[in-house]
């Protein structure tokens, strides 16, 4: 009975191991990346681990809007795409550290930015600077 027992379970762990490989592969999020909490000098290494090679251009407080326009919808959807959740802070100040991306490429200036409330990330993203530019996750 006990045999029996280990072998579902094991079954069972292995189905769902399984299940996470595939989900992670398949490039959905397990888990938010709004989990992660930044020191200041964790800010560069965080856009490297990505394949960045950035330069800090700006370091400010900003509000996010209370309410979202046209642009601020596609920049929030695109946060939602790695895992942030910007609604959830309309209306509050929060830190926006700037950085120029020097290997991204192409004709136009790209720049990274990151969102941190008391730390905390909860948003990441390349925008490219140009005003039909485009806006997407920094992974």
């Amino acid at each position: 009975m006990l045999k029996k027992f280990l072998i579902l379970m094991l079954i069972a762990v292995s189905a769902a191991s399984i299940v996470l490989l595939c989900r992670t592969a398949s490039g959905k999020k397990t888990a938010p990346e709004e989990s992660v909490v930044l020191s200041d000098s964790q800010l560069e290494p965080y856009l490297n681990i990505r394949g960045w090679d950035v330069e800090k251009l700006s370091d400010e407080t900003v509000r996010i809007p209370e309410k979202f326009n046209e642009t601020y919808q596609r920049y929030a959807q695109a946060l939602k795409e790695n895992g942030f959740d910007i609604e959830k802070y309309k209306g509050k100040e929060v830190r926006r550290v700037l950085f120029l991306v020097n290997n991204y490429g192409g004709d136009s200036e790209v720049h990274a930015e990151l969102l941190l409330d008391e730390g905390k990330l909860i948003g990441s993203a390349l925008i490219e600077n140009k005003p039909d530019g485009f806006i997407k996750p920094a992974e």
